[in-house]
């Protein structure tokens, strides 16, 4: 469709880390047509290539005027669960790689030695990164900021990874994420530390967006979804979610949105540094599920999800195995063994996500708040992986219908119409895990 020229850059990247080597294909129109973007296009690209590559893409809306464009969606079979998965990310990490001039970027084969992937104006480039493995996620930042300067989002692991836990969990900074299906896992097969994105630049949309942007906002305010900001609204929607709500009480700053999100739902916290009197250390709160179980099992919980996030680990796992309150000291031992696979968790220890088919949550990466249930959470995360709308937005925001998106790509009706007919074909898909034929 002509349609998607004025939202995609029209360039794939390849970076293929066994010859380290990076070119550029130009996207096929036809198969974007067919597979609208997002998490659809990812899963037909990745049928052109070994079972074992991983696809980062884009959908349509990603960094528009649209709210809440901010997704880019990580397909890859799962080497912890073997089968398709697709695993959002969100704050900047969809448009940088937009603005940065490619749409989809493919990594395939694996590296002799650890390296980092980076994606900047339009370039993709291969970077060794020697003595980086074992390094907590502050500390690798730290290393990539001096070696591989300038970029603007990134996606690394941790410890966790390196030492081959099946919790490990891949990083949007320093921050966490809603991988739970062993994303970082895939990456460390890969010896891949980290891809890096940095955009200069957006894309000509439509003249009309600003207002049509403002007008959905406005919706969206008069029908009381955006009343409810920050962290702590969506964890109380949660089961046992008060009590993860309590124990956050007077420790919250600002809230944080990603990009183009008129409500955000991430907030700030504050940690007293030990023997520092009143200085603080801040951490962002992102992953809803992940610290509704991690704050039912310690008091000192945020001290706790602050060394997950530093061994790239995923709360959740976290919080299902300790099981038990227990001292500060003997609780980090507990999930350092766990990120170093010294410890493993039983299947009955994770509670089955209420009203939603486990494998279907597992699909879109495992960690994505349930805000509804059955097919009404799964028709609007699908659509919201497939255009680049955020997933937990889409559920907060529950007067905004898929129509209000696709107004954004087209403003004629029966386009429209015909968007929504391809969307449902390409849910259908995803939801069977099908790797769909065809060509580059």
């Amino acid at each position: 469709m002509s349609l998607y020229k004025t939202f995609n850059n029209g360039k794939i990247g390849v970076a293929d880390l066994t010859t380290q080597s990076a070119y550029k294909l130009d996207l096929s129109w036809d198969a974007l047509g067919n597979h609208v973007g997002g998490a659809a296009m990812n899963a037909w690209l990745l049928s052109e290539y070994e079972s074992d590559s991983l696809v980062l893409g884009t959908g349509p809306l990603t960094g528009s005027f649209a709210p809440a464009s901010a997704l880019l969606v990580g397909t890859f079979r799962s080497p912890v669960f073997d089968h398709l998965c697709h695993v959002p990310f969100l704050l900047r990490s969809g448009p940088e790689m937009k603005f940065s001039g490619v749409d989809y970027l493919i990594i395939r084969g694996a590296a002799k030695e650890p390296c980092a992937v980076s994606v900047t104006r339009g370039q993709i480039q291969i970077f060794p990164l020697p003595d980086s493995q074992g390094k907590p996620v502050p500390e690798l930042l730290q290393m990539l900021r001096r070696d591989v300067p300038g970029f603007r989002a990134s996606i690394v692991t941790g410890p966790a990874a390196d030492g081959y836990s099946p919790y490990a969990s891949a990083s949007i900074a320093s921050h966490g994420s809603f991988d739970k299906v062993g994303l970082a896992s895939r990456m460390a097969a890969k010896n891949l530390k980290a891809v890096l994105f940095s955009g200069i630049e957006g894309l000509p949309f439509r003249e009309d967006h600003p207002a049509l942007s403002k007008a959905t906002e406005k919706m969206l305010q008069a029908s009381g979804s955006l009343a409810n900001k920050g962290f702590l609204p969506v964890v109380r929607k949660l089961e046992d979610g008060g009590e993860a709500a309590k124990v956050l009480r007077g420790r919250l700053g600002r809230n944080r949105a990603c990009y183009h999100c008129p409500c955000p739902c991430l907030t700030y916290a504050s940690i007293e540094k030990p023997g520092a009197g009143t200085e603080k250390d801040g951490l962002l709160l992102m992953d809803h599920s992940g610290w509704a179980s991690l704050s039912s099992k310690s008091e000192d919980a945020l001290f706790l999800l602050r060394r997950c996030l530093e061994l790239g680990l995923d709360p959740r796992a976290a919080g299902y195995g300790l099981r038990e309150d227990r001292p500060l000291r003997e609780a980090i031992n507990a999930i350092e063994k766990l990120a170093h696979a010294g410890a493993s968790i039983d299947e009955e220890d994770y509670p089955s996500t209420t009203g939603i088919d486990t494998r279907t949550y597992r699909l879109f990466g495992g960690g994505i708040t349930p805000l509804s249930s059955g097919e009404a959470w799964t028709d609007r995360v699908a659509a919201a992986m497939i255009l680049g709308i955020c997933p937990v937005f889409i559920q907060i925001a529950g007067r905004l219908d898929r129509s209000d998106l696709l107004r954004f790509l087209s403003s004629d009706a029966e386009e429209i119409k015909a968007l929504g007919g391809s969307i449902d074909g390409e849910i259908e898909m995803l939801l069977e895990g099908k790797i769909p034929e065809g060509s580059v």
